[in-house]
């Protein structure tokens, strides 16, 4: 078995799993976090965030809990703290024991929300259905007129498409008839 540390250092889903407020060594409050990556290379690990409550970290902090899931107005009500899934950043440290010796540790550096996609309106089943039947006279023609585009093989850059026509950029007033349609898109 080695004792080679594991640098954790990126930006991994998580999900709060055991907290506690505390006092830190300055005397100012804090909330420890332990956290457990649930997706990629070190899924099922764990580490710990220690958030203050002191000065400018304060409004970062209940952000931070919020993101997690937290939904009262009591810090002495967080029992939702792991309802959410959320991306920690993570970044390694350097620092010197006691003894003199440098060391590396991964730390907490950020609680974000989890990025997802968002629609004001999503479409359900029945409305994605009515919708792709209405479409499938243009999505037939867009194949006919476009085709499927084969994925570039290793190594070599895909060139543009240009179907005989000469490409145009966005820097000389073009732009794709599909982007020039005035659509009422909420968001």
């Amino acid at each position: 078995m080695s004792n080679e540390r594991v640098s954790l250092a990126g930006t991994w889903p998580a999900r709060a799993k055991e907290w506690d407020l505390g006092v830190a060594k300055s005397g100012n409050e804090q909330i420890a976090i332990l956290f457990q990556i649930t997706e990629g290379p070190h899924t099922g690990k764990h580490i710990q965030a220690y958030l203050s409550f002191a000065g400018g970290a304060l409004d970062r902090t209940l952000e931070s809990l919020r993101h997690c899931g937290w939904d009262s107005d009591s810090l002495a009500e967080l029992d939702t703290l792991s309802n959410n899934e959320i991306e920690l950043v993570i970044a390694d440290e350097e620092y010197t024991t006691d003894q003199g010796e440098v060391k590396v540790t991964s730390k907490v550096s950020w609680v974000n929300r989890r990025s997802r996609l968002m629609l004001k309106n999503q479409m359900n089943a029945a409305q994605k259905a009515a919708f792709a039947a209405k479409m499938r006279g243009k999505a037939i023609a867009s194949k006919q007129k476009y085709g499927a585009q084969p994925a570039p093989t290793a190594g070599a850059a895909a060139a543009p498409r240009t179907n005989g026509q000469a490409q145009r950029s966005y820097d000389d007033g073009y732009a794709p008839e599909h982007e020039q349609a005035e659509d009422n898109i909420p968001f």
